[in-house]
């Protein structure tokens, strides 16, 4: 099977970016240029016995992404994530247990096995990190989003049964999320904050200055992130842009939670845990990119783990294959406390995490375990990663806009300045065109999306979307699978627009690069 991979800086004075020696857990110094959180404090204070902890898990978020060219996480596209690693203890090997959300985020939480039936709520779950930081007198803050682990006696309006995935993806992620962050202050008892938030998961909506692209969570063409499309691999590299714009989003989200918490002096005294559920799988040619399977399990395998402990202010690297079962017992360990139950993960600092040699989880139906040796998948990983940085560069977001897709010497360019031939015999259609006299701060509608007609069956053209008189993205028109229509999706540049009204012109482009317009606003 072919095979395809395809804020912002937030300049603030608690933020800085800062060269600095990176060490690892074996010792060694690793040179790196990380972002460090710095408490205005100055000073470290004391830690306590009992201290605060936040923990936030992310959902359909492979690890890799985060990656620039020298294999840390970029500080220019992720500053607030990369500050995190210059804090923390970064696990770059971290791979999930399973490939579902309704299983992979439990397992976490308790650190126990997946197994077929299972319930996301307490039927299947009686004994939880919820106990044990419940057991030592913590006040407990729960906001779950695909299951209901935390029972009623730590969470008292707790619910009994997981609620619908679906409804939670299509409203609210960003207003439940700053609502949790705005709900973590010190308090006369020691606090337990755990949030699980469906992002970066689709729908890709959220572009990392903090506007949105549209205002309704549906495709302007149903079905373009979605199976019917996965055979079409600009369409899919179109996706992926719109993936990683969704990931800057996350990075700004998180730095409102570390300003919040520098801002209210717990930012060094916190124990903080970020991870994610699962990756995600970039294949072109496929009909499912999230169930795990032995091509795949490079993508949906890696998952991203930061443990900033209590007082940690120095940067460290532990290379363990540390698995997401491998969460609760090792902040029990981080922490000095017992879990009051027997778990099936293993500290990231135990001598058997430090000796795995091997990824393994099981299929979504247990007919199997995938299993794959770490020197085999991290070449896997080291080729998903170069093709990515190929595709979509890294440092300044404009690169992301300027590798894929025919004639990317017209990006950049004016229209005026350009060979432009006769209206094109193609007759297109801009969809949600009125948009784009109405961009506000909140609202960038940077995806130019709708249809050619007038073309050959079945047939692909090159096109350029201008945006006010520049070119700023060129690709491949596209179709779904089983349905018919020619249709085109590109990208642009946050900046490209500007607020109030702006000129989309779209563009066939021929062989010899003479622009034809096709559409416009």
């Amino acid at each position: 099977m072919q095979r395809r991979l395809l804020l912002i800086a937030i300049p603030a004075a608690v933020l800085a970016l800062a060269a600095g020696l990176i060490a690892s857990s074996d010792g060694h110094n690793e040179g790196a240029h990380a972002a460090a959180l710095v408490d205005p404090g100055g000073k470290p204070g004391p830690v306590p016995r009992k201290p605060n902890v936040v923990m936030i898990i992310m959902d359909e978020f492979p690890g890799d992404s985060l990656l620039a060219p020298n294999r840390r996480v970029d500080p220019v596209r992720y500053p607030n994530l990369a500050a995190l690693a210059g804090n923390s203890t970064w696990f770059p090997n971290a791979f999930t247990r399973y490939d579902s959300t309704p299983k992979a985020v439990p397992l976490i939480m308790d650190g126990r096995r997946p197994f077929k039936g299972e319930a996301a709520d307490p039927r299947d779950h009686p004994r939880t990190i919820f106990d044990m930081f419940g057991r030592r007198g913590y006040s407990i803050h729960s906001s779950e989003e695909a299951t209901a682990i935390c029972p009623r006696r730590w969470c008292r309006h707790a619910r009994s049964r997981r609620p619908g995935i679906v409804r939670h993806l299509n409203r609210g992620r960003r207003e439940r999320l700053e609502g949790f962050f705005a709900s973590i202050r010190p308090g006369r008892r020691p606090g337990f904050w755990l949030k699980h938030v469906l992002l970066p998961h689709g729908p890709y909506l959220f572009l990392p200055s903090g506007a949105q692209a549209r205002g309704g969570v549906r495709d302007l063409v149903p079905g373009m992130n979605g199976p019917p499309g996965f055979h079409d691999r600009f369409l899919t590299q179109h996706n992926y842009q719109r993936y990683l714009l969704q990931l800057g989003f996350v990075d700004r989200e998180l730095g409102m939670l570390f300003r919040r918490l520098i801002r209210l002096g717990m930012f060094d005294s916190t124990m903080i845990v970020l991870v994610a559920d699962h990756g995600f799988s970039w294949e072109v040619g496929v009909k499912d990119r999230r169930r795990v399977n032995g091509h795949n399990v490079d993508e949906i395998g890696t998952i991203p783990l930061f443990i900033k402990a209590p007082g940690q202010r120095r940067g460290r690297i532990n290379r363990s294959y540390v698995s997401s079962l491998d969460v609760t017992p090792t902040v029990a360990d981080v922490l000095n406390f017992r879990l009051p139950y027997r778990a099936a993960g293993r500290s990231a600092y135990s001598r058997a995490v430090r000796r795995r040699r091997v990824v393994s989880l099981p299929t979504r139906d247990f007919s199997r375990t995938i299993r794959i040796g770490a020197r085999r998948y991290e070449a896997r990983r080291r080729h998903n990663v170069a093709r990515r940085l190929a595709l979509f560069g890294s440092g300044p977001w404009a690169s992301l806009y300027t590798r894929i897709g025919p004639h990317r010497a017209l990006v950049g360019r004016t229209v005026s300045s350009l060979r432009q031939g006769a209206a094109s015999a193609l007759r297109g259609r801009i969809r949600g065109a009125g948009s784009f006299a109405q961009v506000t701060s909140r609202r960038v509608p940077n995806e130019i999306v709708g249809d050619l007609r007038g073309g050959r069956r079945g047939g692909r053209h090159d096109v350029a979307v201008a945006v006010n008189g520049v070119i700023q993205a060129v690709g491949r028109t596209w179709y779904l699978r089983g349905r018919g229509g020619e249709h085109f999706a590109l990208n642009v540049p946050e900046s490209s627009l500007r607020r109030g009204a702006n000129s989309i012109q779209v563009f066939q482009v021929t062989r010899g690069g003479t622009l034809r317009r096709a559409a416009r606003t």
